[in-house]
């Protein structure tokens, strides 16, 4: 028997992800988390009452998971995607492998899950959410490979808003600034005097995410003041570069 509706959350057994589930889930509806960590996942699933599935959606066994899930769902009014990982490997170590991985993981698992999800959002006339990041745009330094796959994620993100629109998609990229979860703690920049105040917590990053999606904006930044940065970025790369290269000296 079909499954009427789902919304859909990659990424989202903790951080950004747990919190947008936990504001989805408010709203009543159900939902569906997607991640690699079982346990983890499992807790999730418990504390919001909704359906889990553990799938790595860099890999083609966990796309293909999610596709036989989602393969019965009429409609998809909402699919988050929040799959992601740090990906620290210094630039000059040349590791093929952690870049390959990076790409998987943060571009092409949002492409081939849109792509399995895509009969459900189409027909429900529905929106996606795919959260990048302000590193996609604004040069640091910091986590090379998980900047380059987020620039490829942007491109392809601003993209797919314009050809979603057309069968009545809408596409939301959403780019946070530093935030504390897990896997990014940001434990030195929360430790300075000035530089804590970049960072926010996942909640407050949630919150601004869906008020962007209910303005039906096509893309966002959390906090907004972001935005001047990607402008510095590029008028003024050579400036960025040089404030970059400080901020890792000081910050690693």
């Amino acid at each position: 028997m079909a499954q009427r509706s789902l919304m859909v959350v990659t990424g989202g057994s903790s951080g950004i992800g747990l919190a947008l589930a936990r504001r989805l889930r408010e709203r009543g509806t159900d939902l569906l988390l997607v991640a690699r960590g079982a346990d983890r996942l499992a807790a999730a699933g418990r504390a919001l009452a909704c359906d889990t599935l553990v799938a790595d959606l860099a890999s083609a066994e966990g796309i293909a998971a999610l596709g036989e899930r989602l393969a019965g769902v009429e409609r998809i009014p909402v699919l988050v995607n929040n799959a992601g990982g740090p990906f620290r490997r210094p630039l000059l170590e040349h590791d093929p492998d952690e870049a390959r991985e990076a790409i998987e993981l943060l571009y092409l698992a949002m492409v081939r899950v849109t792509a399995v999800a895509w009969p459900g959002l189409a027909a429900a006339r529905g929106s996606i959410v795919n959260v990048v990041s302000v590193a996609g745009t604004v040069s640091t330094g910091s986590a090379p490979h998980y900047a380059a796959a987020k620039h490829a994620a942007i491109a392809w993100s601003r993209g797919l808003h314009v050809e979603a629109a057309a069968v009545g998609v809408h596409v939301l990229t959403a780019n946070p600034g530093p935030v504390a979860t897990a896997a990014f703690p940001h434990d030195r920049l929360r430790g300075h005097r000035w530089l804590r105040h970049t960072v926010i917590d996942d909640t407050r990053c949630a919150d601004t995410i869906l008020r962007a999606l209910e303005r039906r904006r096509a893309e966002s930044y959390h906090p907004e003041w972001w935005r001047a940065a990607t402008v510095a970025q590029a008028i003024a790369p050579g400036a960025m570069a040089r404030l970059a290269r400080r901020s890792r000296a000081k910050f690693g």
